[in-house]
This record gives C-alpha cells, sequence and structure tokens, in this order.
C-alpha cells in the first residue's frame, strides 16, 4: 500500500503509541490500531488494559460498552469477558463456547503514554521500547509540553514520509518554522536495524517567522535541526538555534533549543493517530508561554494534515498508485519505507 509496495501494510510485532495515558480512564474508550478495534480501560486498581474492541457474538464493539467491576460487558446482550480476554459471563446460558474470547494485547505504561503491542504477545519484549531518559524527555534542562493529539485522515505512512523529508519546511510552513536554502546544505543520515536519523545545519539564515516571534529576534541565525525516528512509532527531533557566528551583534548566543516528539501509529488502512510533545530551554517557568506555543505547533502539524488529506484524498479517487518522481532530497525517506518493508517481509517469512 504506497509508499509501500503492494501487500505491505504495517509490522506487527512491534510496540506503538496507543494513547496518552491520561487518555484512558475506568469509561471504556475505543481506538482503531492496525485496521482493528480495540478496547482500552483501566481496573479499579488503575491498571491500563487493551482488548480486542469486537464483541464474538454480533461484533458490537467493546470499546462502546460498560464496566462491571473490572470486566467489560457487551452493552448488546451483556456477554462479558475479564481483562485477560476470557468470557467470563454470558446471561442467556450456562455453558461458556471455547471461541467465546477476545485477544488481550500486551499495554505498557512508559512516560506519559500507554505502548501496545498488536502481535505475537510471546515476542513483546518491553525492552524495546524506546528510553525516555535517553530522548531527553526527562532531562532537566528542558521543560516538556504534551498531551497533544491529531486524528491523521490519512495512511500513517504518509506522515513518516513528511517526517522524512523536511525540505517541506520553507514551504508548508513557511510562514512559521520555514528554514533556509536546502540546495546549499549537505544532509547528514544515518541508520540501523531499527532507527534512521538525519540533520542539517543552515548557517546565517533569517530567523524563522515562529522562533522570531518567540525570542523577539529578527536578526539572522545559525540553525541545526534534525530527526531520528525509532521504528515502527517514534520520532524525536531537535532544533536549536544560535545568533549567526557571522551576522549579529552576539556571534554565537544561544536563542534557544527545541526538543519534539513526533509519534505516529496505524489506526485503519487510510487514518492514523499522531501524538505531539515539545520541550524547550527557555520561559521555562512560563506555563501560559508554553501553552501558546504548543497551540503553536499545534498549527504547524495542522499545516501537515492538510498536505496528507490532499494527498489521501488524491490516492483514494486514482484508486490506482502512480509513478513516482523520486527527488535527491528523498534519500532518507527511500531508506526509512525500506525499514518499513524489512521488518514487514519477515513477518510474511515467518
Amino acid at each position: 500500500m504506497y509508499p509501500l509496495p503492494e501487500g505491505c501494510f504495517a509490522p506487527r510485532n512491534q510496540w506503538y503509541i496507543a494513547a496518552w495515558a491520561d487518555e484512558v480512564r475506568r469509561e471504556p474508550m475505543e481506538r482503531w490500531i492496525l485496521n482493528e478495534p480495540v478496547a482500552f480501560y483501566r481496573t479499579e486498581d488503575g491498571r491500563a488494559v487493551a482488548l480486542e474492541g469486537r464483541c464474538p457474538h454480533r461484533h458490537f464493539p467493546l470499546g462502546k460498552s460498560r464496566l462491571v467491576g473490572d470486566n467489560i460487558e457487551c452493552m448488546y446482550h451483556g456477554i462479558t469477558f475479564s481483562p485477560k480476554g476470557d468470557c467470563v459471563r454470558i446471561p442467556s446460558q450456562g455453558m461458556v463456547p471455547a471461541s467465546c474470547k477476545v485477544k488481550a494485547y500486551p499495554l505498557v505504561e512508559r512516560w506519559k503514554w500507554l505502548w501496545i503491542w498488536m502481535g505475537d504477545p510471546a515476542l513483546a519484549d518491553e525492552s524495546l521500547i524506546p528510553d525516555h531518559h535517553e530522548i531527553g524527555l526527562t532531562d532537566p534542562a528542558f521543560t516538556v509540553e504534551s498531551g497533544t493529539y491529531h486524528a491523521v485522515p490519512g495512511r500513517y505512512m504518509l506522515m513518516h514520509d513528511n517526517l522524512f523529508d523536511l525540505t517541506h519546511l520553507g514551504f508548508l510552513h513557511q510562514t512559521s518554522i520555514g528554514a533556509g536554502d536546502y540546495s546549499v546544505v549537505d544532509e547528514q543520515r544515518d541508520n540501523g536495524d531499527n532507527w534512521i536519523s538525519s540533520q542539517r545545519e543552515f548557517p546565517n539564515i533569517q530567523c524563522p517567522p515562529l522562533y522570531a516571534q518567540v525570542f523577539g529576534y529578527e536578526g539572522k541565525v545559525d540553525r541545526a535541526f534534525g530527526m531520528k525516528l525509532f521504528l515502527p512509532s517514534l520520532h524525536a527531533g531537535y532544533d536549536f538555534l544560535f545568533k549567526s557566528r557571522t551576522d549579529s551583534d552576539d556571534p554565537g548566543a544561544v536563542l534557544g533549543k527545541v526538543r519534539v516528539y513526533h509519534a505516529i501509529t496505524p489506526a485503519t488502512k487510510n487514518t492514523a493517530h499522531y501524538f505531539f510533545a515539545y520541550g524547550r530551554t527557555f520561559k521555562q517557568d512560563d506555563d501560559a508561554f508554553g501553552k501558546a506555543m504548543l497551540a503553536s505547533f499545534n498549527a504547524v502539524i495542522e499545516e501537515d494534515m492538510l498536505a496528507t488529506r490532499e494527498i489521501e484524498a488524491m490516492l483514494t479517487t486514482l484508486g490506482t498508485t502512480p509513478p513516482e518522481v523520486l527527488l535527491k532530497a528523498d534519500a532518507t525517506c527511500v531508506r526509512g519505507r525500506r525499514l518499513f518493508e524489512s521488518l514487514i517481509r519477515k513477518e510474511q517469512a515467518v
């Protein structure tokens, strides 16, 4: 499924961010993950649960049902399932068929996220979840603003393509976080079996509009930014700005450092979930400023949503995959797609 080859949707034996931890409460919540409905809720002692979100009787959504203690009761006929997915009650009969059960998905709460494993539960190794300390989410030098969720109006790989190829910043985001001239700046790329990174440095460029407003600075800056994807879900990036070392009154002075966290999780074949957080080194005790800046970043993400929505509409209306012209700037994108395809092909081979 474009931009992956036909027959490739998403790897299953991986950890995906399913929700912000505070989204899941006692009242059941439905969220589609990897084209499957999942019912989320918390037990009376606060443990988060993720069950297959479809009653096997008549397929009523369990995420739209009710809790009875720690069990979930289908609102249609009262068939009840435990947090392990076992059927514990069928009101209309005493005998429970062996087939009357739902899958229970491994679910891990780390930092402020809930991570879900949609594949073989026996392979769910929690050490594969990115370390939140290593990627800076708990770095005391940064104040982190979190809690943003976007419903993506397009297939999930479009959003990964968007984050792999940051040359769109100067066009789609030219009035907010636009960068300098990409044609004169080299991209530094690297990748491993389950990660890929890209970074650039722009010397002596005009301060991007959003940051000019944030810092109250209209002069030239040196800018360094990059992004690293921990497959299959989490992009951790940075955006550091300094007064120009060649054209400013205080060469090399730090204006501010920002870290960004973009998590993309497939929902259905043509939609996705997007979780966003950012950290900053400036105005760290100003809550109102932090929320205002988060709103500004969300406006930037909405521009990405617009592009994704239009591309998805084009592809679904065409009904076929048109030929694609690849550019020099697509090198990271192509590497990223190949890593996703490799994960999927390995699962298919097994």
